[in-house]
């Protein structure tokens, strides 16, 4: 008789905690996957911090003077971002504008250029940041820009923020930065990578290295402890649940 009571026991035992988990069994799948995404976004918020500050180291090292593009190429392939001082002299081709680019809140488009280096060599120029005019339709306009000196960073396109790949419609606007469609659009035949200016030429553009216009790294780094946070606050609620729940449950029992 006691070894029959004991197995009542334990079958109703066991059918309680099958019931129990049964009925949650739908939360811990979902959990697992909240935390693989809150970690997932936290180690990639990371990664841009780690990004951004190499960007901006390598950005602000010594200048090469007038590098010969075999200088340049040897540099890029070394690293992302050559900082350079050169001669330019723009050629006289119209603009082209990177559609969606954003500063302080505004939006507005990046003005590009074609240059001849003081080594001979054409290259897609970035000038900077201008404010749209307020309809979309409408093609902006800026100023020549002065032959010179100037001082920028030279590195392969960055990759932007775009409504869609079929065009815009508009043959002065892009939608993403590429040397070769620029080139197209201006029948010169252009190396892959572009030079952005550091410093104003025209009035009303504003200049900036590439990624100037986005989150610096300690923004990145706040944002991945708030996503790491959360992944914390979910093991600790699951935890707690639980708790609870065996707790009850022996309570019952």
């Amino acid at each position: 008789m006691p070894d029959t009571i004991a197995s009542c026991t334990s079958k109703y035992e066991r059918a309680g905690l099958g019931k129990r988990i049964g009925s949650r069994g739908w939360l811990y799948p979902l959990c697992l996957l909240l935390l693989a995404l809150f970690c997932s976004l936290g180690f990639w918020q990371l990664d841009r911090a780690e990004q951004k500050r190499r960007w901006q180291a390598q950005q602000s090292e010594q200048r090469l003077i007038d590098p010969t593009p075999a200088e340049l190429q040897a540099a890029l392939s070394e690293k992302e971002w050559v900082a350079v001082s050169v001669d330019i002299d723009w050629l006289k081709k119209m603009p082209l504008y990177l559609d969606n680019r954003t500063h302080q809140g505004r939006a507005g488009y990046e003005v590009l250029l074609p240059a001849r280096l003081g080594s001979g060599q054409l290259i897609l120029t970035n000038i900077g940041w201008l404010q749209g005019p307020k309809l979309r339709e409408q093609e902006p306009t800026v100023d020549s820009p002065m032959s010179g000196r100037f001082e920028g960073v030279v590195g392969m396109p960055v990759d932007t923020f775009r409504l869609n790949d079929s065009g815009s419609g508009a043959d002065w606007r892009l939608e993403r930065l590429m040397s070769g469609e620029a080139g197209e659009r201006w029948g010169l035949d252009l190396p892959p990578w572009v030079l952005w200016l550091t410093e104003p030429v025209v009035e009303d553009v504003v200049a900036r290295v590439p990624g100037a216009g986005t989150l610096p790294p300690e923004r990145h780094l706040g944002y991945a402890v708030q996503w790491f946070a959360l992944a914390f606050t979910l093991v600790s609620i699951v935890g707690v649940l639980e708790w609870k729940s065996r707790t009850r449950q022996r309570a019952t029992n």
